[in-house]
């Protein structure tokens, strides 16, 4: 009994030194390319070296970190191609959860969803005033709930462990011109495509929503560059 006690508290330290180094990757507070130090990770977690090399390896399959053998760990590359990929394969998804949400979600499922939105749209500050990054938050909740009424697990953890990966840029996509004027009317006809369970109007949707120009994809990579590296709010 004691033994399994003392596994259990070691995997609950594992998987708090993940969501922490997780916590750090998601915001490049690990430079695009820069080997990671284990050593100095463990000491300014306050942990030993195996919680984080097991962290690492974790991330590293999440598409966080890349290994390079007898070398280490290295944080993962911001390129104008990578971002776009995301969006791509995000958007894929995200039709795909829209059509099973729209054949297998009850009329109660689809009314809690779109309030999580819709709350949000009632008192619509003025442009200047907003938390993009609270919007953010909102936005990727709200994307969240139609996976999880799509009754699909698999595509709502591909879809979870993709916001994880692109959530730096979401942020940044939301704050930029050509989506803030456009994220609250692109919500409303998606939540009405979603109530009609119109499969077709709201894939389209979707598309319209997510997707990311090769253009757009450099404004955002750029935006994200100047954060990491002059600290730009």
């Amino acid at each position: 009994m004691v033994a399994i006690k003392k596994k259990s508290r070691s995997a609950d330290s594992v998987e708090k030194v993940y969501e922490k180094v997780k916590g750090l990757a998601i915001d490049y507070h690990f430079r695009p390319g820069e080997r990671v130090n284990e050593v100095e990770l463990a000491a300014q977690l306050g942990v030993s070296r195996t919680p984080v090399r097991e962290a690492l390896n974790r991330l590293s399959k999440d598409g966080f970190m890349n290994f390079v053998p007898n070398k280490g760990f290295y944080s993962r590359d911001l390129t104008p191609e990578g971002v776009r990929e995301l969006y791509e394969v995000r958007m894929v998804i995200e039709q795909s959860t829209f059509r099973f949400a729209c054949q297998r979600a009850t009329d109660e499922e689809i009314a809690a969803t779109t309030a999580i939105w819709e709350e949000v749209s009632q008192h619509r500050p003025p442009q200047n005033d907003q938390d993009w990054a609270k919007i953010a938050e909102i936005d990727e909740r709200f994307h969240m709930e139609i996976a999880r009424i799509s009754h699909n697990s698999r595509l709502y953890e591909m879809l979870d462990s993709l916001n994880s990966l692109s959530r730096f840029f979401r942020r940044i996509d939301l704050e930029t011109p050509v989506r803030r004027n456009n994220a609250y009317d692109e919500h409303v006809d998606i939540i009405a495509a979603l109530r009609q369970r119109d499969i077709e109007k709201g894939v389209a949707l979707i598309e319209q929503h997510i997707s990311l120009s090769a253009e757009h994809a450099i404004e955002v990579t750029k935006e994200g560059l100047a954060r990491i590296y002059f600290g730009k709010p």
